[in-house]
């Protein structure tokens, strides 16, 4: 991982964790109903396409190489601060209206169930008058569902353009976020009904994490509502009338997510309240009986030590005679359910 402190602006320098993988590079294009797909050999094969009416998608599957991403974003003249920002991760989601080009970042996020970890990765999408560019920190590559729809040829994405290509990969995206909270509320439907059984440190700590996640979650969407208005508004240059039907669509899922967003982590604060006072009446319920017993052994040590006291002269002992032990026993027994019949006449136990 390297630093940017001091470095001066446009400085292209990798920000993510420390990565070997080789950088793959899938390139399709649309021309005319038609569609070229392949892996790039050299990186001559991700420049511009020849047909001006053509659209190439040239997907980036790791940016730890900052040099080639440098020269896939030569090919294209992307302005030096968005081939700054896409090595960078870390990014706000964010929108940029820039001269030839429009940029956007934004997260990808993937839920692991069996360890309750979300995990994520910056995903950056430019696209302009005839070319979609994509790239994402992981080898893993997240579109095979978009090139499946594209191999069909009747497939709207031959054809609609580049501006329609950038919205399916933002909408497969955004379903993800819906996928990934289907995860945690069914996490959450599962804790409360151990929360309701019982309470536990464990329960705790499991709470705690995904209140964690539902936070950086939640700070990577609420700007994203922002930067889809953006993208309707502010690139009409790019976007066709015909998308902003479909973009319109992508924003109201956008704020059903934030939506979904906010209803879990009120959910998570109950379940906070519900464990905090699920141990305090279990506190109550320990102290309550501790304190009866207490209140019943009291009397009995005060008996006990009156006749334990080293005086010559006791008069009961002399009085009671060989009775004064078993007598004394009884009466022991008397103050004791004396006080268990009152305690219960009360409800305290």
């Amino acid at each position: 991982m390297a630093e940017k402190v001091g470095l001066p602006p446009g400085t292209v320098v990798h920000t993510g964790i420390d990565r070997t993988e080789k950088v793959t590079i899938s390139i399709m294009e649309f021309a005319d109903g038609q569609m070229r797909e392949y892996i790039a050999d050299s990186i001559d094969d991700c420049s511009p396409p020849l047909d001006p009416a053509a659209t190439k998608w040239v997907h980036v599957r790791g940016v730890h190489d900052v040099e080639l991403v440098k020269k896939v974003c030569d090919f294209y003249e992307l302005h030096p601060l968005v081939v700054e920002d896409i090595p960078s991760v870390g990014q706000r989601p964010k929108f940029e209206a820039m001269p030839k080009s429009v940029y956007i970042v934004l997260r990808r996020y993937d839920y692991k169930k069996q360890d309750g970890e979300l995990q994520s990765e910056q995903m950056s999408i430019v696209f302009g008058k005839n070319f979609v560019l994509s790239f994402q920190e992981s080898p893993d590559d997240v579109f095979d569902a978009i090139r499946d729809r594209a191999r069909h040829p009747s497939s709207s994405i031959r054809s609609a353009g580049p501006d329609y290509l950038a919205y399916v990969i933002l909408d497969l995206l955004v379903d993800e976020y819906f996928a990934v909270l289907e995860r945690i509320g069914d996490m959450i439907e599962d804790l409360e009904d151990e929360l309701i059984e019982y309470a536990t440190s464990d329960i705790l700590n499991r709470i705690y994490k995904i209140k964690r996640n539902l936070l950086s979650f939640r700070r990577h969407i609420w700007p994203l509502r922002e930067v889809v208005l953006k993208l309707m508004r502010d690139a009409s240059a790019y976007v066709k009338q015909e998308t902003q039907v479909f973009l319109r669509d992508l924003y109201d899922h956008v704020i059903r997510v934030t939506d979904h967003v906010e209803t879990y982590r009120e959910s998570i604060t109950g379940m906070l309240d519900i464990y905090l006072s699920s141990v305090s009446n279990k506190m109550n319920e320990v102290m309550k009986v501790l304190t009866v017993v207490s209140t019943i052994v009291i009397p009995l040590t005060l008996m006990a030590s009156i006749y334990g006291m080293n005086w010559k002269y006791i008069p009961e002992i002399e009085v009671l005679g060989n009775f004064g032990y078993p007598i004394f026993l009884v009466a022991m027994l008397a103050v004791t359910a004396v006080l268990v019949m009152y305690f219960r006449k009360r409800a305290w136990i």
